[in-house]
């Protein structure tokens, strides 16, 4: 009996720490972007990513703070619950991508390997005085126009666009509904470490199903008590929420 104790909290550890994310970075990268979530529901979000050539982690700016822990409350005013307008982070390791959403107290995530195609053209233009090329891909129903540098040999991007010979400076499909533009990089080399045991595992049908369920369905009030004139105010609100974000960035999740 306690060597069956013994096993099972051993693989209870090493389901937990399996859970934990490290990576030594060489880059941070700013980016400002330009959001249409909905027909009219447009935003400006900053974003950011830390990474190396084959991992990084890429998110809005508050969840940034808050993940790493850099957060501070100023003049009594605390921001951290603040939601940026963009939820979903990304941390990619040896091959993987996770993408994570907290939306309250509930946590979840999935995980899924990207395979990106791009075609190269011999077209460029310069992005803050650095000469890119430009590259396409099609990907989640979208056409991707994407202008990267090979003066930064790190293969990443915003969102899960990765695997050019240099560092994406400029990304937008072609209905410019999702256009993010590089604002500063600079050299970054703080060890980045983040676990994801917190958040329930999914498979990514599941994961979005749940993720609409609890930002679209009266799951998003947990507890309420309400009468039916209530509850017809409540699900107006849903039905706003709804258009406003009718028009997310992956069309076609499974494309």
């Amino acid at each position: 009996m306690k060597k069956e104790i013994i096993l099972f909290l051993t693989i209870c550890s090493l389901h937990i720490f399996g859970q934990k994310i490290n990576f030594n970075p060489s880059i941070r990268v700013n980016y400002d972007s330009s959001l249409k979530f909905g027909e009219k529901f447009h935003q400006f979000q900053k974003f950011i990513l830390v990474g190396n050539s084959q991992d990084y982690y890429f998110a809005a700016g508050q969840n940034y703070l808050n993940d790493t822990g850099q957060y501070k409350a100023k003049a009594g005013i605390d921001l951290q619950t603040v939601s940026d307008y963009f939820q979903e982070r990304l941390i990619k390791t040896e091959g993987n991508t996770n993408i994570f959403f907290r939306y309250g107290e509930d946590k979840i995530r999935y995980e899924e390997k990207v395979n990106l195609k791009w075609v190269l053209y011999a077209e460029t233009k310069m992005i803050n005085g650095v000469k890119c090329q430009m590259a396409a891909t099609n990907k989640y129903g979208r056409r991707w126009i994407a202008y990267f540098s090979k003066e930064y040999p790190q293969s990443l991007g915003p969102y899960k666009f990765t695997g050019l010979p240099g560092l994406i400076f400029e990304l937008y499909d072609t209905r410019d509904d999702y256009h993010f533009t590089l604002t500063k990089i600079e050299r970054f080399t703080d060890d980045f470490t983040f676990s994801l045991s917190v958040f329930k595992d999914y498979s990514k049908d599941k994961y979005l199903k749940a993720k609409y369920n609890l930002e679209n369905t009266f799951l998003a009030f947990p507890g309420l008590e309400i009468n039916a004139e209530e509850r017809k105010y409540y699900q107006s609100l849903l039905d706003k929420r709804k258009k406003m974000f009718n028009n997310p960035l992956e069309l076609k999740p499974f494309d």
